[in-house]
């Protein structure tokens, strides 16, 4: 009679299998008779099925229906460490929230996905945010909307709508202190200094060292004006809002900005909130910036 092998055996060759299914593409479905090929003794069904029982209650494989065909995947070693600390309500959206990444998921969408009960998906939701494993996060475009996302991830400009928004709102103050200081910048690099007090210069036609983007980038980054983490594409939009502004232009074929003294022309567009707004990508009804509730256009109005 052959000896049953004990639990400490299974497990041990529980953990050997899921090594080499950690060896195959993270998206790659295993059969039952690969696995069995990776189990010693493969001829010995009963001994398969004990090991794929095994990986199963452990949460180092997944089940999944193939047509009329159960196949498994790999779970990473990350992901199986937490769910084994999971209950299954709190698995499933888990996998839900993961697969919505950086942009998140509502809890409308949720509850649809899962079709569980409001209170079973927020006692799981709940039983998440305690061990850290998701979070919720605002979205400028539906600010009263509960969105989760993993822990460990940052929301997409999307979603908070960047650096210009504190707690899905537009930090007006903020953007008006870059923007001046930045003027200012551009102003002390377009005109050279002349002896006589109070008089302005202008370089030769030709001159080209002018500020480029990533020259008014790296000023930004190193002058401490703030501790947000600026992209240079977040520069380039201050730039544009400038440009828009009729307060610098591009020269250089395009390379480079220098600080205008005076507009010869009054453009309404530029000379409108619109125009300047550096938000203005995300303005519509019903977002978080609006032409109906703009606080820029109605100070425009009524100035």
């Amino acid at each position: 009679m052959t000896a049953q092998p004990s639990q400490a055996s299974i497990e041990a060759m529980s953990r050997a299998v899921y090594e080499q299914c950690l060896q195959a593409p993270s998206d790659y479905l295993f059969s039952v008779s690969e696995l069995q090929d990776l189990v010693p003794g493969k001829n010995n069904l009963e001994l398969t099925q004990k090991v794929l029982n095994e990986l199963l209650r452990t949460r180092s494989l997944s089940a999944l229906t193939r047509g009329s065909q159960t196949v498994f995947r790999a779970v990473p070693k990350d992901f199986a460490e937490k769910v084994k600390n999971m209950t299954a309500d709190e698995e499933m959206l888990y996998g839900y929230i993961q697969e919505s990444a950086r942009e998140g998921i509502w809890t409308k969408q949720l509850k649809m996905k899962s079709n569980m009960h409001s209170t079973a998906v927020n006692k799981a939701l709940k039983g998440l945010e305690r061990k850290k494993y998701i979070k919720s996060i605002k979205s400028v475009n539906h600010p009263a909307r509960n969105i989760y996302m993993l822990y460990e991830l940052t929301p997409s400009i999307e979603v908070t709508g960047g650096p210009w928004f504190t707690d899905s709102e537009l930090d007006k103050e903020f953007v008006n202190e870059l923007l001046t200081a930045i003027t200012k910048f551009m102003i002390s690099k377009s005109f050279p200094k002349l002896p006589t007090r109070g008089a302005i210069g202008s370089f030769p036609p030709g001159y080209t060292g002018y500020p480029t983007l990533n020259q008014v980038y790296l000023w930004v980054k190193s002058s401490n004006l703030t501790e947000v983490d600026l992209a240079e594409a977040d520069i380039r939009s201050l730039l544009d809002v400038l440009v828009y502004d009729g307060k610098i232009e591009r020269v250089v074929g395009g390379t480079a900005y220098r600080a205008v003294r005076r507009p010869d022309s009054v453009n309404g567009f530029t000379e409108s909130p619109c125009g300047r707004c550096p938000v203005f990508n995300l303005c519509k009804e019903g977002g978080p910036v609006s032409a109906s509730n703009c606080v820029y256009f109605e100070d425009w109005l009524n100035a």
